[in-house]
């Protein structure tokens, strides 16, 4: 396409795109940012392609808004919660009829993604501490398909919800024991410390079905990975704080990195086993045939 013909929200997009994989904009430029100032730029920025998309009429009544969307892809809302959903199903840990716990659940990716699925088979719970994507949810999802619940849980952290009233460390899932057969945290474990995100494993734990299954996504850190770190490989650079390393100490729940061998004791103290598909964000090499489906580092778990 000639540059000079091009649609400027197609450039802009594209230059979006590069940014978010250059260390120094990542890891360097968004946490000097104030929180409120990083939130407003991007919800300005997405301004815009919202207003082309409903005049255009590709607004569509389960997808919000670009720039509500605050997690995890926003070009692609809908294809990677199929992405998402295939590759649970390519794991074995999904079924038609299984019971669904999204923790962090933000505007219903997952859940729009399962209702094209299996539509209204099953269950699904969707918990998130950001209030208005909880509102969002009910108001577009659950109104007509009432077997998928949304619950806010009024949780702190410094950079998604600085005004909750609880903590992550203490905080007890609203739901009985053995209740679910697949648990989903995609980017949860990457805003999250060490005490916090402990809790929540003991959580996952009780909640979870013996033999059912936990999607969970993290930044894991081995020798590969902290060698492609320090060549400047990655498109995040860490710095160690104690256990857990962040990309900025002032705004640590930015993005929280972990030591591999670390997770794989956490799951197995509270009675789970691990396996570990790496993602592509710390730059490592992967075998040319099963490439990373994700940024990120999978770990999926099981209950004994």
């Amino acid at each position: 396409m000639n540059v000079r013909t091009a649609n400027p929200l197609v450039l802009l997009s594209r230059f979006r795109k590069w940014l978010l994989t250059q260390a120094w904009f990542r890891s360097r430029l968004l946490p000097a940012l104030p929180r409120q100032v990083r939130w407003t730029l991007r919800k300005l920025y997405f301004l815009p392609f919202d207003t082309v998309d409903r005049v255009a009429g590709r607004a569509t009544p389960l997808v919000p808004p670009k720039s509500k969307i605050f997690t995890g892809s926003v070009d692609d809302f809908v294809e990677t919660g199929k992405k998402l959903v295939n590759q649970l199903v390519d794991l074995e840990c999904m079924d038609l009829d299984a019971k669904v716990l999204d923790v962090g659940s933000g505007m219903g990716r997952l859940a729009v993604a399962l209702i094209a699925y299996r539509a209204d088979r099953g269950e699904y719970e969707g918990l998130e501490i950001v209030s208005s994507a909880v509102t969002w949810c009910k108001r577009t999802i659950s109104a007509d398909h009432p077997s998928y619940r949304f619950t806010h849980a009024d949780i702190y952290n410094k950079e998604y919800n600085p005004r909750g009233r609880l903590s992550a460390s203490t905080y007890r899932f609203p739901f009985d024991d053995d209740t679910f057969d697949v648990v989903v945290l995609v980017s949860v474990f990457t805003h999250m410390l060490p005490a916090d995100m402990e809790h929540y494993v003991s959580e996952i734990a009780r909640v979870t079905t013996p033999g059912g299954k936990c999607y969970v996504t993290f930044h894991l850190l081995d020798d590969e990975s902290k060698r492609c770190m320090d060549a400047g490989e990655s498109e995040s650079r860490f710095d160690r704080i104690a256990e857990h390393w962040v990309v900025d100490a002032k705004v640590p729940e930015l993005a929280v990195a972990y030591e591999e061998a670390y997770v794989r004791s956490l799951f197995e103290r509270y009675g789970q086993s691990c396996e570990v598909h790496y993602g592509w964000w710390s730059g490592r090499s992967t075998h040319p045939e099963d490439p990373p489906r994700w940024d990120q580092d999978v770990v999926l778990v099981t209950k004994r």
